[in-house]
């Protein structure tokens, strides 16, 4: 099964404000957006996920792209903004060049069909792939071969293909107006569902017996349940709420210090600390 992990660009309702159109916010569109574009793909024959539990979830931009650990594709949704109010270019931002894999291959791939596919279905102009490395060794390997944007710099650090898909100018009105559309934006997601479904050739759901849907749905759930048990929170700030005090008395005591860089704490050990932290023993 070919997992996409797609990343709602932004979090809240109204982050991004277009200045040509009000009423259109870049954060709103991006996770009505995602949410089409999931149920577009498990169509399909995809494994989705996303990196953002709710409109509000706000997680660090390395970290969103982390989450694709274990998966086929990065997809960052967005909309682009411009001086420049004729602007309508649909803008693929990929992985730069990189000697040592073939993920900045696929991810320029996969980038310009996408975004020819944006181009065609917005009646927009012709789109434009795009690349930017850092000026500075971001990961410290001595190399200067780091990603300049968090979340593709994130998912090339767990070895997955990325692409930011900015899907036309929020400061262009015509585009703007299109994708306030609900309607258009079920098209668009039907359109890079069915792009992707070429790209890497899943079998539909439409295609499967009773019996085949009710195993393929089994399968993600228990697929779901095994992410979720191996899931570790690596700071203080990730942790769920109800266990960030003790994690924190803990880490000031010295007596959390992970491997120096992350804590990878699981949820069944919080549960332990919190339980002794109540009764006074942290």
């Amino acid at each position: 099964m070919v997992k996409i992990m797609l990343d709602p660009g932004h979090a809240g309702r109204y982050y991004n404000a277009s200045p040509a159109v009000s009423g259109y916010f870049e954060s709103e569109m991006t996770w009505s957006l995602a949410q089409k574009l999931k149920l577009s793909l498990e169509r399909r024959g995809f494994y989705v996920g996303l990196t953002r539990e709710n409109i509000d979830d706000d997680p660090p931009l390395v970290e969103r792209g982390r989450r694709s650990a274990g998966y086929d594709l990065f997809l960052s949704l967005h909309s682009n903004a411009s001086n420049n109010e004729a602007a309508t270019s649909p803008w693929m931002i990929c992985f730069s060049d990189d000697v040592n894999t073939d993920s900045d291959d696929i991810s320029r791939e996969v980038g310009r069909l996408i975004g020819d596919t944006v181009s065609r279905i917005m009646g927009v102009t012709e789109s434009v792939i795009y690349t930017k490395m850092t000026d500075f060794d971001r990961d410290g390997n001595g190399l200067l071969d780091d990603e300049y944007y968090g979340v593709l710099f994130g998912a090339k650090s767990v070895g997955v293909p990325g692409v930011i898909v900015e899907h036309s100018f929020h400061t262009n009105r015509e585009a703007t107006l299109w994708l306030m559309s609900e309607e258009n934006l079920e098209k668009l997601a039907e359109a890079e569902a069915e792009v992707l479904l070429e790209y890497f050739g899943v079998g539909g759901e439409k295609d499967m017996t009773e019996s085949e849907r009710a195993d393929l749905s089994k399968l993600k759930r228990n697929v779901d349940r095994l992410i979720e048990e191996n899931k570790s929170y690596d700071r203080i700030e990730d942790c769920p709420e109800w266990a960030r005090d003790t994690v924190l008395k803990l880490t000031n005591k010295k007596y959390l210090m992970g491997d120096g860089t992350k804590l990878s704490l699981r949820e069944d050990m919080l549960r332990i600390f919190v339980i002794l932290d109540r009764i006074g023993l942290v």
